[in-house]
């Protein structure tokens, strides 16, 4: 734990320093502060050369840790053999872009190297959501933060094909709200080539960027109630979907009432009726294109985890939807300052303790079986655990 502390100490100092650097550059050059940061007229300046610095550092931190664990995340050795069924061209329930990746790395590597393989998804991950933070906060510190606090790097530990499709999802919102819809449909669908699940984005980020009239959001209520009197016939329309849940233990547990999200949904949303007078989200610019999505986001994510509750790990769609609060409560915030100094200043204090707060209860269920994320554990200083194929010949 004390390994995570000091690397998410490390992180945020430099992501604050580095951004402090880049505003007072700009301050001085007159720069305009723009979507994804600001616009220098002045050209390259030492504040924006020192904060690409601080992007570097914190890149290098967050990948090598990732880089060189082993044994760490509950599924670590079930990835393992994914990688070697994949391999060995048997029956696995992993997507096609995996299995290629899989056989191809094993192949080129002359035998069954799956720490090359972890590395393979960690460094793009943390990659991708750096960038997509990068371009897409009006302020960079505050979204990365967030995405500390609410826990999105240590858990990519844990099912490293989910996060990198999360990862390249979060990437492509910046396209899908420049209605750029051919690059967002193409890295949505490189993403499926790794887990599925990112298809479900192609509805609901066009279902998040509608403007909803009232009668509508009345039938969107209808139709929750739809799926709570009739889970038996959804359960078997993603079972259809998802063959692999078939007879599983995630299956048979079922799905149950995320109090925890719903609550930090309702939160989020508390906070947007607070700033509302600070933003507008009717229109069409891309600014308002932003807010209304972001909102739109979370009222979706509540919308599943209230009535699709009885669906197993029903988080994996959900956290499509809530990953863009990162963006959302800082735009929030910075409107209420605008608004009213004081008040906004309280707000953001108890936002980032209730961050904080949400940070320390993840460290301390990371030990927890269905987790797993720590202990930590490095291949630097142990003997490499059997993949599957040593094993059988043993």
């Amino acid at each position: 734990m004390i390994l995570y502390i000091l690397i998410t100490i490390a992180v945020l100092g430099l992501a604050y320093f580095g951004d402090r650097m880049q505003k007072e550059g700009a301050a001085g050059t007159g720069a305009v502060e723009k979507h994804g940061g600001p616009s220098y007229r002045g050209g390259y300046t030492r504040g924006k050369a020192v904060f690409d610095v601080c992007f570097v550092m914190i890149a290098l931190i967050l990948i090598i840790p990732a880089v060189l664990r082993q044994a760490t995340g509950n599924d670590y050795m079930r990835y393992v053999e994914f990688f070697h069924l994949a391999y060995r061209d048997q029956m696995v329930a992993t997507e096609p872009g995996f299995n290629l990746l899989s056989k191809a790395v094993y192949t080129i590597c002359g035998y069954e190297n799956y720490l090359l393989m972890f590395a393979l998804f960690a460094i793009p991950t943390v990659l991708l959501f750096l960038a997509a933070i990068r371009m897409q906060a009006e302020d960079f510190f505050m979204s990365f933060f967030l995405f500390m606090m609410f826990g999105y790097y240590f858990q990519s530990y844990n099912t490293v094909r989910y996060y990198f499709a999360l990862a390249v999802a979060l990437f492509s919102v910046k396209s899908f709200l420049e209605k750029r819809y051919v690059s967002f449909v193409l890295l949505i669908l490189f993403a499926a080539a790794f887990h599925k699940s990112v298809l479900a984005v192609l509805v609901l980020y066009p279902a998040a960027a509608y403007a909803w009239k009232k009668w509508q959001l009345a039938a969107a209520g209808a139709l929750g109630a739809a799926f709570i009197l009739f889970q038996d016939l959804w359960m078997k329309v993603i079972i259809r979907l998802y063959p692999s849940y078939r007879n599983t233990d995630i299956l048979a547990q079922g799905g149950s009432i995320s109090w925890g999200n719903i609550a930090k949904c309702l939160l989020v949303l508390l906070l947007v009726y607070a700033a509302r007078r600070s933003f507008s989200c009717s229109g069409d610019t891309l600014r308002e294109r932003r807010h209304r999505f972001y909102i739109n986001c979370t009222f979706l994510a509540l919308f599943i985890y209230v009535f699709g509750y009885f669906v197993p790990e029903i988080s994996r769609i959900c956290f499509y939807l809530t990953i863009t609060q990162i963006f959302l409560i800082p735009d929030m915030l910075r409107g209420l300052k605008a608004n009213g100094r004081a008040l906004g200043k309280y707000v953001a204090a108890l936002v980032c303790a209730l961050a904080a707060a949400s940070f320390a209860f993840f460290l301390h269920s990371a030990y927890d079986t269905r987790i797993r994320i720590l202990p930590y554990g490095t291949f630097l200083f142990h003997e490499l655990p059997d993949t599957p194929s040593r094993s059988i010949e043993k």
